[in-house]
């Protein structure tokens, strides 16, 4: 028998899906009788959106709680719907970070199981799956397991990016990495060119745990592949000065531009100003963890965009 409101889901890639949506604190209980469970809906495509309009969907964002921590391992145990930007609200101050970071805090934790994510520091702590310690999952046939590298460790490993086909993630365990501060140290470099962004990633990756980089997707000839590099490490006290940076506030945009805003013409423009905005070919500062790390939050229920996916598709952008 199905419960729960019949409602419209939406994806951040603004596929959309009819579907009786149950909302509950009790994840274990609830998952008995639902066809899939979803977090907060950060996936492109229909990741995370019924089969059928007929189907029972588990909204996991009530059940939020931290199970258990251990100060001194920094071991956390933590039910699946909780989000990234609670963990850090929480343990931020207290010292510590998650030891992958996708490029939005609006995850849960069974999500970022379930992409199995990465975040800037890939070639050197790999993706999340690679720091989990167990899963607790309910399984196609009813039984609720305890999944590890030691206990079930088949379904432990399809579990970590199986984008919820093993089963109803209901707690994650993993270890968050102890943190200097809550500034990163960043070096923005301008890149002419695709072959030098290649040289510049190789020899920044070995010297810093965090990089990424933007990259003009219009830009040709000679400039092909031109963009801004960017590195850093987390900032040590000492490097710290009287006047740190603030988290940005997140700007709020009255309106949803309809998609026709996108085209080559302000694509090109807008992806010229982001280059030329970077005045030196290297710039150095100290930023916040957000600043660096998540700089969409800045788009609050605005327009979150690429240009890369701007330049493929103009209807990729999406509200977030």
């Amino acid at each position: 028998m199905r419960t729960g409101r019949r409602r419209s889901i939406v994806s951040w890639g603004r596929d959309r899906a009819e579907a009786f949506e149950l909302r509950s604190e009790r994840l274990e209980e609830a998952s008995a009788r639902a066809a899939l469970s979803r977090g907060l809906g950060r996936s492109y495509g229909d990741a995370s959106l019924p089969h059928s309009e007929l189907a029972l969907l588990l909204s996991t964002e009530r059940a939020d709680r931290i199970l258990s921590f251990n100060e001194e391992s920094g071991i956390v145990r933590a039910e699946a719907g909780l989000s990234l930007a609670e963990l850090h609200r929480i343990f931020i101050p207290r010292g510590y970070f998650s030891p992958v970071t996708p490029g939005t805090q609006f995850v849960t934790l069974g999500g970022m199981v379930a992409a199995d994510v990465h975040g800037k520091n890939q070639h050197r702590a790999g993706n999340f799956g690679d720091h989990l310690r167990a899963i607790r999952l309910r399984v196609a046939g009813g039984r609720v397991l305890e999944v590890s590298a030691s206990s079930h460790p088949e379904l432990f490993r399809a579990t970590i990016g199986g984008m919820g086909l093993t089963g109803h993630i209901l707690e994650v365990e993993f270890a968050l990495d102890r943190i200097p501060s809550r500034y990163i140290y960043q070096e923005a470099l301008r890149i002419p060119n695709l072959e030098t962004f290649e040289e510049e990633l190789r020899s920044s990756a070995a010297r810093f745990p965090f990089t990424m980089g933007w990259i003009d997707a219009l830009s040709r000839g000679r400039q092909l592949g031109r963009g801004v590099l960017y590195r850093g490490r987390f900032a040590e006290r000492e490097e710290l000065s009287k006047r740190l940076p603030r988290a940005p506030r997140p700007a709020r945009l009255a309106m949803d531009f309809p998609s026709w805003v996108l085209n080559p013409w302000s694509i090109r423009a807008f992806n010229e100003l982001k280059y030329r905005s970077q005045l030196r070919r290297l710039d150095s500062r100290i930023v916040t963890l957000e600043e660096f790390f998540i700089p969409s939050t800045r788009f609050m229920n605005g327009i979150v965009c690429t240009a890369a996916e701007a330049s493929l598709n103009i209807n990729a952008c999406s509200r977030v």
